[in-house]
């Protein structure tokens, strides 16, 4: 064989190694979105591969080719999921350091809505797997639900300046967290409890209405007992 055929060769097993990883990294990004479609609708212990398989298009053998156990697909989807909406949380707290507390709380839900409208499965998945019942199997990757509250309260601390303690600072964003997600994961449930569509506008005001009466109060607290404005 000559220089030139080995040359020709090599550039040809390249540009196939090539196509084939473009393959499989679209294939593993097929699976993992059908899996966050069905996380975000079934909780863990309820979904299934073969769910997941129908979902993507792809045989159940081929999923066990990227994720060889459900488990370990979870903890993928829940990851980039919880990471997600981790690193949007902290670009909304840009310039409310600068406004009231009535004016910055009203930006931050804002923008809030923003991302859950448009990141619907980052909530889902968080709220179907949120609560587990006494004796019931730890879900995998329930830690990371649980840090990604601590690493939102620490977001906090570091952005708005504040004069209560890490206790209070730690009750108000682990309290606004589960109840914001709860509303905007679970609106089905609580927009039909109050006769609106969920995802409405409606809904919407509701939910904002809601989440200022109740963390309002707390939020001049913690910041210096500002008065309102």
């Amino acid at each position: 064989m000559t220089t030139r055929s080995k040359s020709t060769a090599s550039e040809k097993t390249t540009s196939f190694q090539g196509q084939k990883a473009a393959q499989q990294r679209q294939t593993r990004d097929k699976i993992l979105a059908a899996a966050t479609r069905v996380f975000a609708d079934y909780p863990y212990h309820s979904a299934s591969i073969r769910m997941i398989g129908k979902a993507a298009a792809v045989d159940h053998p081929l999923i066990n080719y990227y994720f060889p156990t459900k488990a370990a697909l979870f903890e993928e989807v829940l990851k980039n999921e919880t990471e997600k909406y981790y690193l949007a949380n902290i670009s909304w707290f840009a310039g409310l350091a600068e406004l009231s507390p009535a004016k910055g709380l009203s930006l931050y839900i804002d923008r809030f809505f923003g991302f859950a409208l448009k990141n619907r499965a980052a909530l889902r998945i968080i709220t179907l797997n949120l609560v587990q019942a006494e004796n019931a199997m730890i879900i995998p990757g329930y830690k990371r639900i649980q840090g990604f509250f601590s690493r939102t309260a620490q977001t906090f601390m570091q952005a708005i300046p504040l004069q209560g303690s890490k206790r209070e600072i730690k009750m108000f964003t682990t309290n606004f967290n589960t109840l914001a997600i709860n509303y905007l994961g679970a609106d089905t449930y609580y927009a039909g409890i109050m006769g609106m569509e969920p995802g409405s506008r409606r809904y919407l005001k509701w939910v904002k209405e809601n989440l200022m009466y109740v963390f309002l109060p707390q939020l001049k607290q913690i910041v210096g007992g500002q008065g309102p404005g």
